[in-house]
This record gives C-alpha cells, structure tokens and sequence, in this order.
C-alpha cells in the first residue's frame, strides 16, 4: 500500500474516531458502575487515537516518545484489560454493547486481544515515522471490526 493512502486511511480512522469521543461523552450521562467504567476507558482510547492521528495530520509535531507512549496507553486497554469490562449481560443503558459480546466471546476476546497486539506493533514502529501509519491503520482496523460486530448502531 502507499504511503499516501496508508495515512488517508489513518486520518479517516481518527476522523471517525473524534466523532465518536463527541459522542461517548455525551453518552456517558447516567452510566453507571462496569458500564461507567468501560464507557471511560471507550472514550481514553478514543482520546489517545485522536492525539495519534494529530499528529500523523501534521497538526502537531510528530514526537516518537508520545507515540509510543499513546501505543503503550493503547495496549494497556487490550486484552483482559478489555473483557474484564464485559461481565456477562453488563448491557443497562447507557450501554452501547450488544448482546452479541457474551453469545460469541471467543470472538470479542480475539478483538481485545488484537488491540494489544497491534498497539505493541504500533509502539515498535514508533521510531520510524514511515512505518507508523500503517501501524495505526492496523489498531484503528481493529477498533472498527470489533465496534461493527459488538456495538450498537448510532442515531
């Protein structure tokens, strides 16, 4: 893929995302308890992927001692970090999970579990801006493919 496409794709990812780190904390109203937390840890990854993709647009410096550490931020929200948001039927409003989560876990678990991974690969690449698109690309696929499969449709 060219470089140029890889950061459109990139930049398309985290101009969804803006969207929606608007729209979870608007959400956020009445959540409480496992739903509370996991909207905030929702809306931290949103965050971090907003600050990426900053700088990938060139609206700030690009700095690898941020990406790596927004990798790292990344990372730490994968895997268990993640499922351990989920417990089973967790779906009192203002969630936005869909039940789907606990009738295929093993797939949602492999989400979560890719999320580290590629922040990790994302992390590695931090010091060679060529390489860090694509690795962004890559967290950012992740994100979207889990939020189609497990998560409710916006208005």
């Amino acid at each position: 893929m060219k470089s140029g496409v890889k950061i459109f794709l990139a930049v398309a990812l985290i101009a969804g995302g803006a969207g929606v780190s608007a729209h979870v904390a608007m959400a956020h109203g009445g959540a409480k308890g496992i739903v509370k937390e996991r909207m905030d840890a929702m809306g931290d990854l949103a965050k971090t992927m907003k600050q990426v993709g900053g700088m990938l647009r060139g609206k700030v410096p690009y700095d690898p001692t941020e990406i790596a550490q927004a990798a790292e931020r990344l990372k730490q929200h994968g895997g268990s970090e993640m499922t351990k948001l989920f417990p089973d039927g967790s779906l009192e409003a203002p969630s936005e999970a869909k039940p789907e989560i606990w009738a295929n876990w093993q797939k949602f678990e492999a989400f979560a579990n890719d999320l580290s991974e590629k922040a990790g690969a994302l992390k590695a690449a931090s010091m060679d801006q060529s390489a860090v698109p694509a690795a962004f690309g890559a967290v950012g696929k992740t994100c979207k493919a889990c939020h189609e499969e497990f998560r409710l449709k916006k208005d």
